[in-house]
């Protein structure tokens, strides 16, 4: 066997080793996003179920929420403080699975049912009182304006959904 034999063999190995080596490197990376999304997926989806928690956390803040689904205008001012900030917290996670989302760190699903949630919120005659007068304080809150005037009387509001959560 000639050198020129030898040379082109070493030259295959060399090359079947780099692909084999690239095609590992392509399934480690691959597993590796898959569990950064199932990662970000269950800490976002408990800390959602945290938010959703504390509307039913105590008494007063149940029944803050359902007056103020009814109207948040007729609120006191610290009703509205409390409203404020527990939809607050849900609009600003949602905002942040929309994040999410763009990194392909969220699947879309999750992304998708939130909103309805979301939505179904701002929709209530109280919760659309209080995102025509506080969207400009989240960003993105132009597009989330838009998204409820476009969601209201086009689907079910939360109070609707699920009447206990009237007054």
């Amino acid at each position: 066997m000639n050198w020129e034999a030898i040379t082109a063999i070493t030259e295959i190995f060399g090359v079947l080793a780099v692909i084999a080596s690239l095609l590992y490197i392509g399934n480690q990376t691959k597993q590796s996003n898959d569990h950064a999304t199932a990662s970000s997926e269950v800490e976002w989806i408990n800390s959602w179920n945290q938010i959703l928690n504390s509307w039913v956390s105590d008494e007063r803040t149940t029944i803050v929420l359902q007056k103020g689904f009814e109207s948040f205008r007729n609120l006191t001012n610290p009703e509205k403080a409390l409203f404020h900030m527990r939809i607050g917290a849900m609009v600003n996670h949602w905002l942040l699975a929309k994040k999410l989302d763009e990194k392909a760190l969220i699947s879309k699903d999750i992304l998708k049912e939130s909103t309805k949630v979301l939505l179904s919120t701002l929709t209530t005659q109280g919760g659309y009182e209080y995102i025509e007068h506080d969207w400009k304080l989240f960003p993105g809150g132009a597009e989330l304006w838009d998204s409820v005037n476009s969601a209201k009387g086009n689907m079910p509001t939360l109070t609707e959904m699920l009447p206990w959560w009237k007054e």
